[in-house]
């Protein structure tokens, strides 16, 4: 974009503040948006939901892009915010018709007729340009964002629910998809020193009665020198003509919008050591129990002050990137004969496990009055880091009920 849009009101009052990665995730997640208080006939989406294109020299959008277009290429900040250009305000009976470009709000996402019960409410409906017809060009891109400065380093994700869209999935090939990106606001260049993404794979749907959502992230790391930069996160499509792509056949509907410090989800699960202490480690599994909500459950296996192996079972909740966990300390089992332990468990300790991202943690244990007796742990356990050494493909996220 040409213009310094931290000039604007409109975008300075959402700063997106991103606080450094600490032990202690935030409160309150760093962005939200659910479209739950949107109405279908509302003239802009709403909440600074901007938008960009860009054409590349290929068919797949790949590489540097030849040329770019956005609303503050006037130089006038009245237009920043996407239009509403869903079917229903851009119908003939309301608008003018033919106007279907970048992205609209669908409210309900999914419902057969008006009155029918809601499948899917309210989501965001991001499809291609029809009016982006430029010929010198092989691939055009349209980009739905946020946008907004960056205040402090750290590892976080961008997390998102993905449907169908009902009017017409993509048939063609054409690309929908999620992105992050860092721009270098700084010295006027708006150079890109960050772009992450991830093509988004929403459920097969065809009727109301059998539209899903999945969850998908894309993970990115903010370092001490892309503070104060310019910070983009949304969603893109990718049309290329020749292949016979459009935009009628090109959206996607994205939903429960969360920006935050990564959070622990399924693919935290793994086996987990320090590569010092070869010997001990951990078994993590991040899931969800009956009800939804999400569980872990940290198998330790170690020592005792003698050098006997022993092992100990943690439960916790995740909260944020953090989870902290109960031991229990089953003894009493004599092989062969394997007679059930009386419960309760001793107390084995407590522990503390803060992720820094998928691959990488820290654990803090504090032993109990029976792991001092029993086991000798008489010392606490500080900082330890961990790392990931094996993990089945899982979801990166928890996922959101409807």
């Amino acid at each position: 974009m040409s213009n310094s849009v931290c000039k604007l009101t409109m975008l300075c009052s959402a700063f997106l503040l991103l606080g450094g990665f600490s032990n202690l995730a935030a409160a309150d997640p760093l962005f939200t948006d659910d479209f739950e208080n949107r109405v279908k006939d509302q003239v802009l989406i709403g909440g600074d939901w901007t938008w960009y294109n860009q054409t590349f020299a290929d068919d797949t959008c790949s590489g540097e892009p030849t040329s770019g277009f956005g609303p503050f290429d006037d130089g006038d900040p009245s237009d920043y915010e996407q239009e509403n250009r869903n079917y229903w305000t851009a119908s003939s009976d309301v608008g003018g018709g033919d106007s279907y470009f970048r992205a609209g709000l669908e409210v309900p996402a999914w419902a057969s007729t008006e009155g029918d019960p809601v499948v899917l409410s309210n989501m965001l409906r991001v499809y291609g340009d029809q009016y982006y017809n430029p010929g010198v060009t092989t691939c055009k891109r349209t980009l739905v964002f946020q946008e907004m400065d960056v205040a402090s380093a750290g590892t976080f994700s961008f997390s998102f629910d993905v449907a169908q869209d009902r009017y017409g999935a993509p048939v063609n090939g054409e690309v929908t998809g999620a992105f992050v990106k860092v721009l270098k606001s700084s010295d006027g260049s708006y150079t890109t020193v960050l772009f992450e993404k991830e093509e988004t794979n929403p459920p097969v749907s065809s009727t109301p009665e059998n539209a899903n959502m999945a969850s998908q992230a894309v993970d990115f790391t903010i370092t001490e020198d892309m503070v104060g930069e310019l910070l983009q996160f949304g969603f893109y499509t990718d049309l290329a003509e020749n292949l016979g792509q459009g935009w009628g056949t090109s959206a996607a509907l994205y939903d429960n919008i969360e920006v935050d410090v990564m959070g622990i989800g399924p693919a935290h699960s793994g086996s987990w050591y320090n590569p010092d202490q070869s010997g001990q480690g951990f078994s993590m599994e991040f899931g969800v129990l009956p009800d939804g909500s999400p569980f872990a459950a940290i198998y330790w296996y170690t020592y005792d002050d003698l050098g006997n192996p022993i092992f100990m079972l943690g439960t916790g909740i995740p909260v944020g990137n953090r989870v902290e966990v109960t031991f229990e300390s089953p003894t009493g089992m004599i092989y062969g004969e394997f007679n059930p332990v009386p419960q309760p468990f001793d107390i084995g300790g407590t522990a503390v496990i803060v992720f820094g991202d998928r691959d990488n943690a820290t654990f803090n244990y504090t032993p109990s009055a029976f792991s001092e007796t029993e086991w000798g742990h008489t010392t606490p356990i500080v900082d330890l880091p961990l790392v990931k050494i094996f993990g089945i493909p899982a979801d990166k996220n928890f996922s959101t009920p409807e």
